[in-house]
C-alpha cells in the first residue's frame, strides 16, 4: 500500500499568501478583512502540489490536514467492500477537504485527484482553534458545509429514483454551473472536464458501459457532448430541466 503523504509535495518557494489569494472570495477565509489575513496565515502549515490521478488522503487512516483547494479538481469518495468506488462529490477551487464532525477520528473518506492540483494545508488539530478566534470563519464553514450537503442530497435522489440520462444531465449541469460561477464566465457554453467516463459512473452509479451508451444519446439529442476534456452543453435549458436541476442549489458565494 502506497504512501499518500508522499504524493504531497512542499511548494518551497512563494507560495501564495492568503492576501493574495485568487480563490478566497470562494473559499473557507471570504469575509475575514483584508486587516486580519496575516492572522490567518500563521494557521496555514503548507501549500502542496499534487499530481493527476494520485490520493491525497485515505479512508480510514489518520488525517492530519484541513485542505482548501487553491486549484484543480478532486474527487471525494469512498469505497465499498466489494472494491468498487462511489463518488460523493467533486471539490474544485474554494472548497474545502478533510473537514469532519471527529478531526481526531480517522478519515471517513478518500480523495484523489482528477488533475495536478495546489492544496492549502491547515492542521486539524488547530481548526478549533480557527473557528473560535472568528466567527467569519466559523460562518463561512457552515455555508459551505450546507452548499455541499445540499448537493450531495440532491445527487443521492438521482441515484434512487432517475433514469441514467436524469443523473447524467443533473452531475454535469452541477459541474457546469459551478465552473462558471468559480471562473464568472456566464457567456460560453463550455467548461474544462477532466472527469472520465468511469469516474462519471462512480459519481452516478452507472457502469461505464451504461455512461458511454447515454452521453452518445444525449449528443444525438443536442443536448450535450464531452470530447478532449470539455463539456459543451448545447441546450442548457432542457439540460436542467431534464436533470431537475436548480441553479440556486450551488449558489452558496455570499458577499458580506
Amino acid at each position: 500500500m502506497t504512501d499518500t503523504k508522499n504524493n504531497l509535495v512542499a511548494i518551497e518557494h512563494n507560495p501564495t499568501r492568503c492576501n493574495e489569494c485568487s480563490v478566497r472570495r470562494l473559499a473557507l477565509f471570504h469575509g475575514v478583512p483584508e486587516a486580519q489575513l496575516n492572522w490567518t496565515q500563521t494557521y496555514r502549515k503548507a501549500q502542496f502540489t499534487v499530481e493527476a490521478r494520485k490520493e491525497v488522503y485515505r479512508e480510514s487512516e489518520p488525517g492530519e490536514f484541513m485542505f482548501t483547494v487553491y486549484h484543480g479538481w478532486l474527487a471525494v469518495f469512498k469505497t465499498l467492500d466489494n472494491g468498487k468506488r462511489q463518488i460523493l462529490r467533486i471539490a474544485l477551487p474554494g472548497d474545502m477537504l478533510g473537514f469532519q464532525s471527529n478531526l481526531e477520528a480517522p478519515m471517513t473518506h478518500s480523495v484523489i485527484s482528477l488533475t495536478d492540483a495546489v492544496l492549502c494545508a491547515f492542521p486539524s488539530n488547530k481548526i478549533p482553534e480557527l473557528l473560535r478566534n472568528d466567527m467569519n470563519v466559523a460562518r463561512r464553514l457552515t455555508e459551505l458545509n450546507a452548499r455541499d450537503m445540499n448537493i450531495c442530497q440532491s445527487r443521492l435522489m438521482t441515484i434512487g429514483k432517475q433514469s441514467a440520462i436524469e443523473r447524467i444531465a443533473f452531475f454535469c449541469c452541477e459541474l457546469f454551473y459551478r465552473v462558471k460561477s468559480i471562473y464568472k464566465d456566464e457567456a460560453s457554453d463550455s467548461i474544462f472536464f477532466p472527469l472520465s467516463q468511469e469516474d462519471i459512473g462512480d459519481a452516478t452509479g452507472l457502469t461505464k458501459i451504461h455512461v458511454n451508451r447515454t452521453l452518445r444519446s444525449m449528443r444525438e439529442q443536442g443536448l450535450m457532448e464531452i470530447h478532449a476534456k470539455t463539456l459543451k452543453v448545447h441546450d442548457v435549458e432542457a439540460l436542467c430541466e431534464l436533470g431537475n436541476f436548480s441553479p440556486q442549489s450551488i449558489q452558496t458565494y455570499r458577499l458580506y
